[in-house]
């Protein structure tokens, strides 16, 4: 049977309605699992979702509002969905105590950072110095390098070479806290910020800051090689 794996969608206030990129599911479906999209409804929902699947993947979207983590300050003018960060920051602490196996991409890895205690950065080119645009603009992403670590579930799944990968991203992941769950970084752009990180010793659990369900090929090709390895583990042995 197919893995069950829940993929988080977002509300869209315009139009009343819970969506999704298609990337998502089309990835996950490719490489052998079975998509069950989860709305962001009330937290008591999380622990009876999270019964039903075999693994959960955190997608991107807008940023996390300040109230709900550490390291960031509002934006004048940007609105925020603190319902869909209650309910997936809940949603991540509950997949970690139940070792399943999850993926993080882009604001679900600072999901997964801010969950376990740590920090973020508030606008990466205010303090990298514009080594690396990690997005193009604000409607637009980029394409910059990124080198994983030897012997981390990234590099088993691309190699270890240098990866290049779709980017939408303007905040990063902080300094880990001494308080906060401890996540080894396994990736970082040119830049020396951190790209990836995973937990060790425990399920299956990675977050990355790039976007592996983009772009959406169509036709017959292959899934991304990272989704396929969190497939893969969420079906067990």
């Amino acid at each position: 049977m197919r893995p069950r794996i829940g993929v988080t969608s977002r509300f869209r206030e315009a139009i009343q309605s819970h969506s999704i990129h298609r990337g998502y599911v089309e990835q996950v479906a490719r490489a052998g699992g079975l998509p069950v999209v989860v709305p962001c409804l009330a937290e008591e929902l999380c622990e009876p979702y999270l019964s039903i699947v075999d693994g959960l993947l955190l997608t991107g979207g807008e940023d996390i509002d300040p109230a709900h983590c550490t390291g960031t300050t509002g934006q004048a003018g940007y609105v925020y969905q603190p319902g869909r960060d209650r309910f997936e920051i809940r949603l991540a602490r509950s997949a970690l105590d139940r070792g399943l196996p999850t993926l993080g991409i882009c604001r679900g890895a600072q999901i997964l950072h801010t969950a376990t205690g740590n920090p973020l950065i508030p606008h990466l080119p205010d303090v990298n110095g514009g080594l690396v645009a990690h997005r193009t603009s604000l409607t637009e992403p980029s394409r910059h390098g990124v080198t994983p670590v030897a012997g981390s579930k990234v590099a088993d799944a691309y190699g270890e070479g240098q990866l290049k990968v779709t980017s939408y991203h303007h905040q990063g992941l902080g300094e880990q806290t001494p308080g906060g769950v401890r996540w080894r970084v396994t990736a970082r752009s040119d830049d020396s910020f951190a790209e990836a990180i995973e937990r060790e010793g425990v399920a299956w659990t990675v977050g990355v800051l790039w976007h592996p369900e983009l772009p959406v090929d169509e036709g017959d090709s292959g899934p991304d090689p990272l989704i396929a390895a969190f497939v893969s583990a969420a079906a067990g042995p």
